[in-house]
């Protein structure tokens, strides 16, 4: 599957406060216990069916691993799953990850600011988080999304042949708007 570019909306008081000291605790202390913790939890909320199953495996995995160090490939798979379940907020009407695949050159073509986002020419500059997921580990300044959302509202719905974006810009907007509102709430871009 080639890789996804995404926009997500991040829950900042979440990743410091659960995701990160657990992730830090295994990562330089060698102490699964809280990992293990959130992956229990994250298992709960999935129910039965393979997600469920990939958290009990790196519980199972992981739960003995006290006093070892992980390697790299371990937790790059661990951050994969422990970020996005504890760190992408659950909301009723929006999807946390938006793929910009289809919707990114549709924005670069109607906005610079747009399309300076899509290749790289403009970095988000909120902080850099010490454990991520994807390729991203940038997260945006209020005032970023404040111009994301200036920006969005400068652009028309998708229309004509471009109308099955008009899901992926809703949802867009979505994110944007509750990263405004939110204090808390930041956006993360990144490549999975």
């Amino acid at each position: 599957m080639p890789p996804r570019a995404l926009i997500c909306l991040f829950d900042l008081r979440a990743y410091d406060e659960r995701a990160a000291p657990a992730l830090r605790a295994y990562a330089h202390d060698f102490n699964p216990g809280g990992v293990v913790g959130l992956l229990r939890e994250l298992a709960r909320s999935a129910g039965s069916g393979s997600a469920s199953e990939d958290y009990q495996h790196w519980i199972d995995s992981i739960g003995p691993d006290a006093g070892y160090k992980p390697s790299d490939q371990t937790m790059t798979e661990i951050c994969g799953m422990v970020i996005p379940g504890i760190c992408l907020p659950k909301l009723p009407g929006i999807d946390p990850a938006q793929e910009i695949g289809k919707i990114g050159p549709w924005l670069a073509d109607r906005s610079e600011w747009f399309a300076d986002l899509m290749d790289g020419g403009e970095e988000l500059a909120g902080g850099r988080l010490e454990f991520s997921f994807g390729s991203g580990s940038l997260v945006s300044t209020k005032e970023q999304i404040a111009q994301f959302r200036g920006e969005l509202e400068g652009i028309s719905p998708p229309e004509g042949p471009w109308s099955g974006l008009g899901g992926d810009f809703s949802n867009l907007r979505k994110l944007v708007a509750k990263a405004s509102a939110v204090a808390e709430y930041s956006l993360l871009k990144t490549t999975v």
